[in-house]
């Protein structure tokens, strides 16, 4: 097993934190498995060979055989001769951990997920010495808690921690019970919707290093979310090695019927008051309408976003519901599942499906986080000539390898149908170089870990990625906050300079612009897209401020100016189509851009392409701190002084002989004369002393 320079990186910082008895955060998108057997064949001196494999069996029953177990029938720490390890993973990827370990290394290892009875087994054997490693799950660690927090682990590795994002949680007050202090974890969205979260993870893998909660809030959470408001490192020299990823979001205006029904549920009276909750009651009472006539209700919200959210997909997601359709006009559930008009999505993901299909080594993943749309999926499926597999979180843990390992294998199998929670982390399906998300989650980490279950090492195609929207509903506000949160995740991994596209700001309720509160919630957009309308406004004022700020002295006049422009005008108000596709991958995009718009499709983008360092907000925030410094400096030194102590400090210089005025010297180029340098202001000390460490003063002081 060769590692790449990044993955060398990460075992490098698992031993470091290992030998100071600390832990650390890895955060990565692939690789993570082989960073963790690699740096575990290390501090167990494992020798590669298959001497490996049988060593603390063959070292307990030699010292079961000794004089001394025969006086105190007792052995030594399980970790006395050779370090011990807890793994606890997603229970999807469990058995993927076990195949890994088996592959890369001689361990001696046990599974902890079966039945009370094997378990207790497993335990026996760790607690005698017999095994290197306990591989287990999130449930069943949660459960055995009581038995698992005081063993003599060396280390633990906890794959997908941002599960304990949530410090009140049930999984993350059992994480903080183990006693071993050598914690590790593991994810690719360490920031998933805020940056308290990162503290959460960050306090369980070191829990002496980062402080309190609150102070994170105040000095690293607040800034960075009201900021946002409208050479390469050895990992992207990793990921350049890897084919492109090209992740599309495909606007789907919703089907006639899907419209007349979400206008109808907008129009329900539960749904106005939750819209008017912060209006004047119409009763002309003078109070709010939540604490008047019509008091606020948590449970409708979460009902009827739900129903929207349902409806933006499917249409038979959401039947019988008579409550929605006129009692003489409920469809029937097969007529909606195979019909083309009730769903927008339909037409497009049966494009996408055909198109992909005309090359024939390629394979599809589809993503749904609803068990019933996998189904209507799946149902659909049966109808057309194409082979495929479904996983969801109803298949067992035993049969989803061979699923795996069968669609990889068989070049028949076109579309491996998941369920977003159940497959999208931890499994490798790099045999598909296609990925549609049919509904995407709000919780932009799903999606991330979802598409890159393609998307990553072993990958040797492009990777293409569809997103689905409901263009104009609910969905499309939850993808723009996704882009939010996004943006949110570069700033805080990589001080990362963005493109502010919204007026929103999450948890301020001044400042809900766009994004955030009922109102936006509980919003339908049948005129325009308000995604490219966004986009669009964001990219003409960046190009506005470019324009007039331009520094044109000096700038000679290129012959092909015009040229460097053309396009200019498609690139800031359209990214539909490429007019002028420069290379193969180019092509492909947009002949099926093309054929999207046959079946109504009026609008895509590459998310990526959103998210990149805006360079004209950089150059903006250089000028801006040049403006803050410059009047800082002026009114800072204007009001240190009071007109009292001003006044008194010239009579004391006069008193002194010494001039108010500054020196000057002349230069001996021209006429230009320039002020001496003024005296350096007394640096601040660094640490700062605390007033408890300052000596009390004396009583002359």
């Amino acid at each position: 097993m060769f590692l790449r320079d990044y993955q060398r990186d990460g075992v490098k910082f698992f031993y470091e934190r290992y030998r100071e008895r600390r832990g650390g955060l890895l955060g990565d998108d692939m690789g993570l498995t082989v960073q963790v057997i690699a740096f575990l064949s290390a501090i167990m001196a494992k020798t590669g060979f298959e001497s490996d494999e049988d060593r603390r069996r063959n070292h307990v029953r030699n010292l079961q055989n000794s004089p001394e177990w025969i006086k105190t029938k007792s052995l030594p720490p399980a970790n006395a001769t050779w370090p011990t390890c807890l793994i606890i993973a997603p229970s999807s990827v469990v058995h993927n951990w076990e195949r890994e370990l088996q592959t890369w290394g001689y361990f001696e290892f046990g599974v902890y997920t079966a039945p009370p009875k094997e378990r207790a087994h497993v335990l026996k054997d760790f607690k005698f010495g017999r095994l290197d490693i306990v591989l287990t799950s999130f449930d069943i660690a949660l459960k055995d808690i009581d038995l698992l927090d005081d063993l003599k682990w060396s280390c633990i590795f906890v794959d997908e921690v941002h599960r304990a994002k949530n410090l009140a949680s049930q999984i993350s007050i059992a994480l903080h019970r183990f006693e071993c202090r050598c914690r590790f974890g593991l994810t690719g969205t360490a920031i998933q919707n805020s940056y308290d979260e990162l503290h959460a993870i960050l306090h369980w893998t070191d829990p002496s290093r980062l402080g309190m909660a609150k102070y994170w809030k105040k000095l690293i959470s607040q800034p960075l979310r009201r900021g946002q408001s409208n050479t390469a490192t050895d990992e992207e020299k990793a990921k350049a090695m890897l084919p492109t990823k090209t992740d599309i979001v495909v606007f789907c205006p919703l089907a006639a019927t899907q419209l007349a029904a979400y206008k109808r549920i907008l129009q329900k009276p539960e749904v106005r008051h939750l819209i008017e909750m912060n209006d004047p009651c119409e009763c002309g009472s003078g109070n709010l309408t939540k604490n008047c006539c019509h008091p606020y209700k948590k449970e409708n919200t979460l009902r009827y976003m739900t129903v929207l959210l349902q409806l933006s997909n499917h249409l038979g997601l959401i039947l019988p519901s008579t409550w929605i359709f006129p009692h003489d006009n409920i469809p029937n559930r097969i007529q909606v599942e195979f019909g083309k008009d009730f769903c927008g999505k339909w037409k497009v993901l049966e494009t996408l499906l055909h198109e992909i299909r005309q090359d024939r080594s390629n394979k599809v993943l589809i993503f749904t986080k609803s068990v019933q749309l996998l189904k209507i999926v799946q149902n659909y499926l049966e109808t057309q000539p194409y082979k495929y597999r479904a996983l969801s979180g109803e298949t067992p843990q035993k049969d989803r390898m061979p699923l795996i390992d069968e669609f990889h294998s068989n070049p028949d199998i076109f579309v491996f149908l998941i369920s977003t929670l159940a497959g999208g982390t931890g499994l490798n399906l790099t045999g598909a170089n296609h990925v549609v998300i049919f509904d995407p989650h709000w919780n932009p980490a799903h999606d991330l870990q979802a598409m890159d279950r393609a998307y990553r090492i072993g990958q040797t195609r492009p990777v293409k990625v569809y997103r689905l929207l409901g263009a104009g509903a609910l969905e499309e506000l939850i993808y723009n906050c996704q882009v939010y949160k996004q943006q949110q995740m570069r700033i805080g991994y990589e001080a990362s300079i963005q493109t502010r596209y919204f007026e929103g700001v999450k948890n301020d309720p001044q400042k809900r612009g766009e994004l955030f509160g009922l109102k936006n919630i509980f919003r339908l957009d049948e005129t325009k897209i308000a995604t490219k309308s966004s986009i669009e406004e964001a990219n003409q004022a960046q190009l506005d401020w470019a324009f007039a700020n331009v520094d044109t002295k000096g700038m000679k006049k290129e012959s092909n100016d015009l040229e460097n422009l053309a396009g200019l005008d498609e690139f800031v108000m359209d990214d539909t189509i490429k007019a002028t596709p420069t290379g193969a991958e180019d092509k492909d995009e947009s002949r099926i851009a093309k054929i999207l718009q046959t079946v109504g499709i009026t609008y895509t983008h590459d998310n990526a392409e959103i998210l990149k360092q805006n360079e004209i907000e950089v150059e903006k925030a250089k000028e801006l701190l040049k403006k803050l410094k410059a009047t800082g400096r002026r009114s800072g030194r204007a009001s240190l002084l009071t007109d009292n102590e001003s006044r008194s400090r010239a009579s004391s210089r006069r008193s002194s002989g010494i001039s108010s005025r500054k020196k000057r010297k002349t230069t001996t180029s021209g006429n230009t004369t320039q002020a001496a340098s003024e005296p350096e202001e007394p640096k601040a000390q660094w640490p700062p002393v605390r007033k408890h460490h300052r000596p009390k003063p004396t009583p002359q002081q």
